[in-house]
């Protein structure tokens, strides 16, 4: 079976990378990537690098212009992604079309793979995320898509809610969590020299990307830095390694932000477009909290037993741990709860924390299921004609 994975940035390839594995260990699986997004940007960290050193096999790589990050050139972004990710099929011709997340790149290849008959599995659907226009992306992918899996029962439920067949609909947990339980992380001393900077006593993971259903963007970014600021200013041993934004309307904006973070606070804080999976989790594991945006602060960061501060709507709606602590995208409700995460109590509540997405065994349930196609005896999914009505 010719399986077909797409990636667009390094946040969702890293959740993809246990799946990847098995999929490359398998004899019966014949794995190959569609790369494009942010992988193909120096701005971003050019990190399909990393997957060419995991020696990952690349079927096709579509560039996309991202140095325009207005809502026009994002939508002209991904008017090419559609094209360039239909002539990437066309030419691997998978049996099935493997794609993770909620994002626009990924919405563009789902839309194409339906236009050229190519089922789709899609990884994380049926979650909500109420400040992020990846919110309506999820649900249009949900509805390209012929297979499901899904990290929570409420999650499923909801999948089937929106009309899909049950028997394709698969609750099996996260893969960033399997990435916490089984991935080989590094020490502090190795971490601090691959980074070539000085993670102190302590320090904080920061990841915030553009809120793009905000009413006020740019107020919400200032917001969130001035209140990180603040608590970098009063709490003097502190340190911050902040990672990029990722492409999306208003992400250029962030970055420069950190950037004057950055300048203000030059021997304490690290600024990186990426840390990539390894450095990234090690970093998780080892900070006193991890605060912006980021899903991976709602996902993977309770397995590490260790707070998130989740800033504004972009998460709201997900299912989350008690160890993840909310607040309004302003200085004073940032700088407050980041207190609060970095307290004797926000550390005991989040060796507490049960985290909701933690299931055993994801990728390999994944695998079997989809060597086994569809359940009680129906036609394989992949060899389903998907092809579009010529009525």
């Amino acid at each position: 079976m010719k399986i077909c994975v797409f990636t667009g940035t390094r946040a969702e390839y890293g959740l993809l990378t246990p799946l990847l594995k098995r999929l490359e260990a398998d004899p019966d699986m014949k794995l190959t990537l569609l790369v494009t997004g942010t992988h193909l940007s120096e701005r971003h960290g050019h990190t399909v690098d990393a997957i060419r050193a995991d020696g990952f096999t690349i079927g096709a790589e579509v560039v996309l212009p991202l140095d325009d990050d207005s809502h026009l050139g994002v939508a002209l972004a991904m008017g090419e992604a559609v094209s360039g990710c239909a002539r990437a099929l066309d030419g691997i011709k998978p049996d099935l079309l493997v794609l993770l997340g909620d994002r626009w790149e990924c919405l563009a290849c789902a839309t194409a793979a339906n236009l050229i008959s190519v089922p789709v599995a899609h990884i994380h659907g049926g979650e909500t995320t109420e400040g992020a226009v990846d919110e309506q992306f999820r649900h249009a992918v949900t509805k390209l898509s012929r297979l499901h899996f899904t990290s929570c029962e409420p999650y499923r439920r909801r999948v089937i809610q929106m009309g899909e067949a049950p028997d394709t609909v698969f609750n099996v947990g996260a893969l960033g969590v399997e990435n916490v339980k089984t991935v080989p992380l590094m020490d502090r001393e190795a971490l601090e020299a691959d980074l070539g900077f000085s993670l102190g006593e302590k320090f904080l993971l920061v990841t915030y990307h553009p809120a793009t259903l905000a009413e006020n963007g740019a107020a919400e970014t200032e917001g969130f830095f001035a209140g990180l600021e603040a608590v970098l200013a009063e709490a003097e041993p502190l340190k911050a390694v902040i990672t990029g934004a990722n492409a999306d309307p208003g992400g250029s904006l962030v970055d420069a932000r950190a950037a004057r973070l950055h300048d203000k606070f030059p021997g304490r804080t690290l600024v990186s477009p990426s840390l990539g999976l390894v450095r990234y989790l090690s970093a998780m594991g080892l900070c006193s909290a991890v605060v912006g945006n980021s899903s991976s602060g709602i996902l993977e960061a309770p397995s590490f037993k260790v707070p998130t501060v989740n800033v504004g709507d972009r998460q709201k709606g997900r299912e989350r741990a008690a160890s993840v602590f909310d607040c309004a995208p302003d200085a004073d409700a940032v700088a407050r709860t980041l207190r609060r995460a970095l307290s004797p109590e926000g550390a005991n509540i989040a060796k507490q924390a049960r985290n909701p997405y933690e299931k055993y065994g994801t990728s390999q349930r994944m695998l079997d299921i989809l060597k086994q196609g569809a359940p009680n005896g129906a036609k394989p999914f992949f060899d389903i004609d998907y092809r579009l009505s010529k009525d």
